[in-house]
């Protein structure tokens, strides 16, 4: 509902950011970790999984946008996907697990802005949820249109998803904190 209650130019702002910082974000991991790349698309480091959490945790629908336009992107114009409805498919869950997993998050743990009640422990938990999800959903569209799992290559994945979201997530946290003015007046008061 808060959403809503936005501007529809904030709106595209949050999901321009989104789209830049995950396109940004995944320059970089290619650029440092292309050597721990199981395969195209399976790194056992993905730092743009905690963009994908990240945006929707703070932007909501709108982060979900950012990261579907992102997707598609890349899906269509940098990786090498056999067909269409491969690299579809691939930036629906890229987008839909991370925007599934900030639903739960906000409903179980009633996220207030700027991750208030996102503590420690939960974030942890979120983190893991979308590191599940969003590679689950990958290889259930494989499974659905090829009939195959490649088991390690899910498990190469769920572990680099989750790395990259711990590493963002974490980041980021320390980054609010350090800027949020009433931490600093709890400090020096």
């Amino acid at each position: 509902m808060n959403a809503l209650k936005e501007s529809p130019g904030r709106q595209l702002a949050y999901v321009g950011i989104t789209a830049i910082s995950f396109l940004a974000l995944n320059a970089i991991n290619e650029w440092m970790f292309l050597r721990l790349e199981h395969s195209p698309g399976i790194n056992w480091v993905f730092l743009p999984a905690g963009i994908r959490l990240l945006a929707t945790l703070l932007f909501g629908f709108a982060g979900f946008v950012g990261l579907l336009l992102a997707s598609f992107y890349l899906n269509f114009h940098h990786f090498a996907f056999p067909d269409d409805v491969r690299a579809i498919s691939g930036a629906l869950a890229g987008a839909g697990g991370p925007y599934l997993a900030y639903l739960f998050a906000k409903h179980w743990y009633n996220l207030g802005p700027r991750l208030k009640n996102l503590t420690a422990p939960r974030l942890l938990i979120t983190g893991i949820l979308c590191g599940l999800m969003s590679p689950a959903f990958h290889h259930a569209f494989m499974w659905v249109q090829t009939g195959l799992v490649d088991w390690f290559a899910l498990a190469v994945m769920i572990a680099g998803d989750i790395v990259g979201i711990m590493f963002a997530l974490y980041l980021a946290k320390g980054v609010i904190k350090l800027t949020d003015p009433r931490e600093v007046e709890d400090y020096h008061g």
